[in-house]
Order: structure tokens, then sequence, then C-alpha cells
């Protein structure tokens, strides 16, 4: 079960099996150093440690009684992020899809029906996160 930013609904936000994303070409390597992604005016900083952090305040904020366990792997591209993380849920783990865009220096959380909110050609989510989001039907 996949647990996505701000849709939550007691333990199933909007989950997804996580074999059913078709997920190829995510990674992030412990050994790179940050990827600044400029948008509006600041730089968001692409890595695990920034990345972990607006995560874990997401889950805190939003997830009353879950807890931010690990980031597991994220992609960033042109301001926007989708990262992997795992989530303790009253003892159980669960692993948790979050999408994030960048404003000036800090990442924001979006919700997956915001993201899908917009037709894939007319969106400004990169399409590789978009599909994360928002898969297409076979």
């Amino acid at each position: 079960m996949v647990v996505t930013a701000r849709t939550w609904s007691g333990l199933a936000l909007v989950a997804v099996l996580f074999g059913s994303l078709g997920v190829a070409g995510c990674s992030s390597d412990p050994d790179t150093g940050p990827t600044p992604t400029t948008i509006g005016g600041g730089e968001a900083v692409c890595d695990e440690s920034t990345l972990s952090a607006v995560i874990r305040e997401e889950v805190d904020q939003t997830y009353p009684g879950a807890t931010f366990v690990s980031l597991q792997d994220f992609e960033c591209i042109d301001g926007w992020a989708f990262a992997r993380a795992q989530v303790d849920t009253s003892g159980a783990i669960v692993p948790a899809a979050f999408f994030l865009r960048a404003e000036g220096q800090f990442w924001i959380p979006v919700s997956i029906e915001e993201i899908c909110a917009t037709p894939l050609e007319e969106s400004p989510v990169p399409e590789a996160i978009y599909l994360q989001a928002c898969p297409l039907p076979d």
C-alpha cells in the first residue's frame, strides 16, 4: 500500500499497490551531492536530508499517530520531486509516496488530487512525476 501526502483517511490515504505503479528510473544516490532546483527566485535543494525533513514534517503535521521512518528513494525534475518513504502507522510500516513542488528554497507537499486534476498535456508537472501520481490506464 502506498500512502500519499495530504490524503489520509484512516490508514488508506490514497492507497496504491507499488506493483501497479510501474516505477522505473526513480533514483537517489546517497553518494551524490545536493542538486539545487531553481524556481520562483530561489533554490530548493534536492537531497536525502532536505526531502526527509520535509516529509517528516508533513507526516507529523498531517497524519496523527503516524511516524516517518525513512526515505527509500526520490527523484527531482524541474522543480518537482517524487519520493518513496516508509511510515509507521501504529506499528505497521507501510510504503508511502510523496509529491513535492519547489517554491523558492522550500519544498511544498502536493496531493495526488491536485496533480491529477489537470490532464498530463496541460500539466506543469514533469511527465515522469505526473505518471507516478496519475498512472495512465493500460
